[in-house]
């Protein structure tokens, strides 16, 4: 019996020492769990965590960029990725850890504990995105009551944007932070640090981070709907938009535009190409200004591109109406009876314009004296006579010009094969001065190989077109017109040449100098 009795006793014995041993290895798995129902059994989330309610909650924050994802400028909306942080200590939150198995952090759902009502004042956002607050994030208690919260957001927030430098403009943007309830007596909001954290940021493809900025300010209570002074933070970042884009895309393009119109002085100024290339210019000058409007807000600065593109377009403008001037001009010179040329507009030309555009008044009909052949002869000049003139003028300007070994071409038209007009004269003139380079073998054309041919037509063309005579006067008012037409389109070219190059300059170099120095 006795022997049974301490087996029983040692049976006992071993089963209590195993439920001693598992509970004490319970209590040390289950440490948090006690921890968690020791802490939160009477804990109020509604409260503020301060035993005298006469003393504030000190809230540090802190932020930190990771990106900046876009900016809006038609809407004036800059978009970021920021990580929040903020501290204060719950003064209902702290433990002793040799209590609970050296437990000395707690991570825990943060819609268990008070939470500072921390608000961005220019949100672009709804009304709930505004609140620092994220669902089903956590946050970390100490056993000092520290509670640390890191929030990452993705924050749309106003941003003034100005566009007089676009696209060499610089944009300065703020975040503020600040609760929106409580005044400074109830959550100070303080900083943790004095600059926010760049170590994760990303490089934007379209804009250059300059800097970041974070401080402190004190507003009243205007801003908020709580009574008393309200901490702010400001988070502020300074951005540089890049314009490299906008150098390739728009203003490269308008550049080669502007080179085409200055190109299309180079046509004769009768050509009527001059005004297809004109408003081909201005059409694709329109689409590009639509392209920088869809990009900046509608406001009534007007950025310094669109300037540009609206100088160009007013250059381009001009040069269509300069062209069209011309050309009607050159078209009395084909008036029958020519017209006049008005005395004041060729003193202007020979006086000034002429000397501007190294156009001088002297021509190939100047040399001879059409004036004083019409005073001895009285008569009009026939066909025969229009014909000695003209080739005792190509002998006299060609004397002057060395030789130049190019194939023999005929200018004049031979009165035997064919009548010969006043038409045809002044027409083979104007070919001639077109073709200077090939002018010694003209010479050569007509009076060594066809000169006993051409004179044999000259005598017999004389009685049978007795009536085709030509006006020493009717040339001259001819070449007078083409003069003041040559003269205008070249004083145009040099006007074009002038307004564009100052205009680039002012927007390519002047305009991105001037914004860089004042910021």
């Amino acid at each position: 019996m006795l022997g049974e009795m301490e087996n029983y006793v040692g049976i006992f014995w071993y089963m209590f020492l195993g439920i001693y041993n598992a509970r004490g290895l319970g209590v040390g798995l289950s440490g948090e769990r006690q921890l968690l129902t020791h802490l939160f059994e009477e804990y109020n989330s509604l409260t503020r965590p301060v035993q005298n309610y006469s003393h504030p909650v000190t809230v540090r924050f802190h932020i930190s960029l990771n990106q900046i994802l876009d900016l809006d400028e038609k809407k004036q909306i800059i978009t970021t990725s920021v990580w929040v942080k903020e501290t204060w200590f719950d003064e209902s939150l702290t433990w002793d850890p040799k209590a609970f198995n050296n437990t000395r952090r707690l991570v825990v759902a943060s819609t268990k504990l008070w939470l500072p009502d921390i608000f961005i004042f220019n949100t672009a956002g709804g009304h709930s995105a505004g609140f620092v607050n994220v669902t089903g994030s956590k946050l970390i208690i100490d056993s000092s009551g520290l509670v640390t919260w890191t929030v990452p957001l993705m924050i749309k927030s106003s941003c003034p944007v100005d566009v007089t430098y676009f696209p060499y403009d610089q944009q300065t943007c703020e975040v503020n932070f600040g609760s929106w309830i409580y005044d400074v007596t109830k959550v100070d909001l303080q900083l943790l640090s004095g600059s926010p954290d760049l170590e994760q940021y990303i490089l934007n493809n379209e804009f250059d981070l300059l800097g970041v900025d974070l401080y402190r300010t004190m507003v009243d209570e205007a801003c908020c709907p709580g009574s008393g002074s309200h901490p702010i933070i400001h988070f502020q970042m300074t951005i540089k938009r890049k314009s490299i884009y906008y150098d390739y895309i728009v203003i490269a393009p308008t550049i080669m535009l502007c080179i085409l119109t200055l190109a299309s002085f180079w046509l004769p100024c009768h050509h009527g190409e001059k005004i297809a290339i004109g408003l081909t210019v201005f059409l694709t000058l329109y689409v590009l200004q639509l392209l920088i409007a869809e990009n900046v807000p509608d406001t009534n600065t007007t950025p310094v591109l669109g300037v540009f593109i609206f100088l160009v377009m007013t250059l381009n403008c001009i040069s269509l109406i300069m062209a069209t001037l011309v050309m009607s001009i050159k078209k009395r010179s084909t008036l029958k009876p020519v017209p006049q040329v008005p005395p004041l507009m060729l003193q202007i030309c020979k006086r000034y314009l002429g000397k501007i555009t190294c156009t001088p008044s002297e021509s190939r009909f100047h040399g001879y004296n059409l004036c004083h052949e019409e005073e001895d002869n009285k008569e009009p000049m026939n066909t025969t006579e229009s014909w000695n003139s003209l080739d005792q003028l190509l002998h006299e300007f060609d004397d002057n010009i060395d030789d130049e070994e190019v194939p023999s071409v005929h200018l004049l038209p031979s009165a035997a094969d064919e009548d010969v007009s006043q038409p045809g004269i002044v027409a083979s003139a104007v070919s001639y001065r077109r073709t200077l380079k090939n002018r010694r073998s003209y010479r050569r054309a007509i009076h060594c190989e066809n000169q006993p041919k051409s004179a044999t037509s000259r005598s017999q063309s004389s009685p049978t077109n007795p009536k085709e005579t030509v006006s020493p006067e009717s040339l001259v008012r001819r070449q007078e017109w083409c003069y003041v037409a040559e003269t205008v389109d070249k004083a145009s070219f040099i006007v074009y040449l002038a307004s564009m190059f100052i205009t680039i300059l002012t927007v390519l170099v002047f305009v991105p100098s001037f914004q860089n120095i004042h910021t």
